[in-house]
């Protein structure tokens, strides 16, 4: 069997995800978009939040009408800001509080705000093949950063692409992860307009970069690396509560505070898959993700769970956490390593590459890369394990034993606040 697969920064490296840079002929559809996302909608038949993925698109797919997108969205969002303070109640007791200018609701708004609201741009963090990320600062009166915000601009309109088209995928995303509000979700603030016309959305800032990074740093302990992986299922069994799938879990969108809050990003092919009223939901469709973090469901078939899927992409996560790598490259019989692993866990035997962990982390990581999508165990229930539930997750730093956590030890914020002496 070959070592474990270690990361490479040209292969593993992904790009922060569908963010985009647009048009700016398109204002007044967005404004008519936003206007109908604040209406009461009938509900539609379901739909797939995304037809496309940062790295993996299925070209073959079922795509559901745009029209019908739109309409579920913004029921999606009428009904989940009204569910979600119930159900922040139970995490933590949340309170359903705005960050923007000291407070109010979260804005779902026809009348597009000013970037300048927010402050002024100050560092691009960085930029993929479809991205760019940035920090802005809000100065106070005597010139010094008050409050830092992560600012996504979006793509610019296809050739192909009609400007309601183009308004409606604008839009999807911003209204999904702007209904969220968890401690380890990151979140999405306002959607705005910059000085040359061209939108924006506007986030919490995550000084501590990204998982990944961490991960390559080697620096987390034993402990500091468990209470990473808890608060990634944490913030997935409340993204599965509110019946969103994120389908593109991985280091890259799990980004960490100075303090050790980790939040996961970056909602561009999520999937609404069941309303908060309902008990059932719906199956995902597409392809969509990156590869080695792909559940073999999602390649072997049209429709599948997409909070199944989303677990499995954990399982990974939880892989990599432990021991800084990649056990096979995508979950398909062409994988000589994915194969080696089916044959083990249908005898019921230890995978080599998972002999380093413990007995405890080798049965949850059996039941979360369970290759039956129905058997497999589901974020609730990981939260609900004895061995998650002896985990002591840190908050500023130190945890319930009055442990020091320091999952960003060595880590050198891009952007901080200046304090007034």
């Amino acid at each position: 069997m070959s070592p474990t697969t270690a990361f490479n920064a040209s292969l593993h490296r992904l790009s922060p995800g569908d963010i985009w840079l647009p048009d700016t002929r398109a204002s007044p559809l967005i404004d008519n978009e936003l206007a109908k996302q604040q209406a009461n909608l009938s509900t539609s038949n379901y739909l797939n939040m995304s037809e496309n993925s940062s790295t993996t698109s299925s070209t073959n797919s079922s795509i559901v009408s745009i029209n019908n997108k739109l309409d579920i969205t913004a029921d999606y969002c009428n009904q989940s800001l009204s569910s979600a303070a119930s159900i922040t109640s139970n995490n933590n007791n949340l309170s359903r509080q705005s960050s923007t200018n000291g407070g109010g609701a979260r804005r779902h708004r026809a009348d597009t705000a000013s970037l300048k609201e927010y402050g002024e741009c100050y560092k691009r963090l960085g930029q993929g093949t479809t991205a760019i990320v940035m920090v802005v600062r809000k100065l106070d009166q005597d010139g010094r950063s008050e409050k830092l915000y992560a600012i996504k601009q979006f793509r610019k309109k296809q050739k192909q692409e009609s400007e309601k088209d183009y308004m409606k995928k604008l839009t999807s995303e911003f209204c999904i992860s702007s209904t969220f509000q968890h401690p380890n979700i990151v979140e999405t603030i306002d959607l705005v307009l910059d000085d040359k016309k061209r939108y924006c959305t506007v986030m919490e800032y995550c000084p501590g970069g990204d998982l990944f990074t961490s991960i390559m740093a080697e620096r987390m302990t034993e402990i500091e690396k468990a209470c990473c992986f808890k608060q990634m299922i944490q913030g997935l069994s409340y993204l599965h509560s509110m019946g969103v799938a994120h389908r593109d879990i991985k280091p890259e969108n799990l980004l960490l505070t100075m303090d050790g809050k980790l939040k996961i990003t970056d909602f561009g092919v999520s999937d609404v898959y069941r309303f908060p009223w309902e008990s059932k939901g719906r199956l995902s469709r597409g392809l969509v993700g990156s590869e080695p973090y792909i559940a073999p469901e999602a390649f072997q078939d049209k429709e599948y769970f997409g909070a199944a899927a989303d677990v499995w992409s954990a399982g990974i996560v939880f892989y990599c956490i432990s021991l800084g790598g990649l056990a096979w490259h995508k979950a398909k019989k062409t994988d000589s390593a994915y194969c080696g692993y089916i044959r083990a866990f249908e005898k019921n035997e230890t995978f080599e590459l998972f002999r380093p962990l413990s007995n405890h982390q080798k049965r949850i990581l059996r039941r979360m890369l369970d290759p039956n999508p129905q058997t497999r165990i589901t974020a609730s229930e990981l939260l609900a394990d004895p061995y998650l539930g002896s985990i002591a997750v840190c908050h500023d730093s130190i945890d319930a034993h009055g442990q020091v956590h320091k999952h960003t030890d060595g880590v050198q914020p891009i952007c901080t606040i200046s304090r007034k002496k």
